[in-house]
Parts: C-alpha cells; structure tokens; sequence
C-alpha cells in the first residue's frame, strides 16, 4: 500500500514543478521529507497534494540547499519566457487593424510546413545525390527535431510535466512488479 501513496506523492510533486523534493521522497522516504519541511505529505481524493501544501512545501523546501531548484527553475523559466514573449506579441499583433500583421505568426508557421512536407517528401520518394546524404540527413534532423516541435510547442504548449509524470509511473511499476517477484 506504500508504493501506491508514494507514487501519487512524487507524481503530485514533480506536477507541481518540485522535482527535488520528489528524488527525496524516491531516495529517502516520505518521512525523511516529512521531518525535513515539516509539513505532512498527504493526498486529496484526487491523488494530488492540495495546493496549500504546495505553497507550504515550496516555502519550507527553499530553506534547503537539497531541495532548491534554483538552477534548474531558472532554465525552464527561459524557455517558456521565450514562447510566452512570443505569445504576447501575437496578442498585441491580433489587435492591430493590419490584417497581415494578425495573420503573420499562421502565413510562417503554415510557410514552414509546407517547407517542411515537401522537403519530406522529396528526401522519401526522389534520389539524392551520394555527396548530399549527411546535408539531408542533418536538414530532416533540424525540421523534425527542432521546426516542428517548437511550431507544435508554440500553439500547443509542451508536454514536459506529462512527461515526467510518465516516467516516474513507470518506474514505480518496474519498483512493484520487481518487488512481488
């Protein structure tokens, strides 16, 4: 019955963006926390830490060298920063009476992925030059890694959290199924 609190716990925290106090939970347990920022970790119904203990727990956790997230907090603070900026220019652009101006963001997005499809397709179904194979290799790295995703990211947001949550669910299945064996 622990393995079940504990994944809801580290889930709950690493959601919440504290990923430190979610490896100290993993690493050392739940009391360790417990005793550590003096605030009981606990679920609601719906499997997540309330939102006071949140604020409880990212006060208390600041006053531990172990579980500050400074560092890491100040990289993904840039990177949304960067697509929230960009947000907030096409929020401004939506309010001007220039059409184009409103519409940019969608004529370079949809510009880039024709680009894109047609640079696919031409890669998959025409010959390419013995000399040209690294440029179109490293092209299709660039357009599928970096283009589309940031085109996908920008009006569709990022699936980082959902991500780590993933991850830390596997690895408490992988933790109970090695456990009954």
């Amino acid at each position: 019955m622990a393995i079940p609190l504990l994944a809801t716990i580290v889930t709950s925290l690493i959601a919440n963006n504290l990923p430190k106090l979610a490896q100290a939970v993993v690493d050392k347990g739940i009391g360790y926390v417990e005793e550590k920022t003096g605030i009981k970790l606990e679920t609601n119904e719906d499997g997540n830490i309330p939102p006071e203990k949140i604020a409880e727990l990212r006060i208390a956790s600041m006053k531990h060298a172990e579980f500050k997230i400074e560092a890491e907090q100040k990289m993904v603070d840039s990177e949304h920063r960067n697509t929230a900026d960009a947000r907030d220019m096409q929020k401004q652009a939506l309010q001007q009476d220039d059409l184009f101006s409103k519409r940019f963001v969608m004529y370079f997005a949809i510009g880039w992925s024709i680009f894109a499809a047609c640079y696919l397709v031409g890669i998959t179904f025409f010959p390419i030059p013995e000399a040209s194979i690294r440029f179109a290799d490293t092209i299709v790295g660039f357009l599928l890694g970096t283009l589309i995703s940031t085109i996908m990211n920008f009006f569709f947001g990022s699936s980082r959290g959902s991500q780590m949550k993933d991850e830390v669910m596997k690895f408490f299945a992988r933790k109970e199924t090695d456990e009954t064996k």
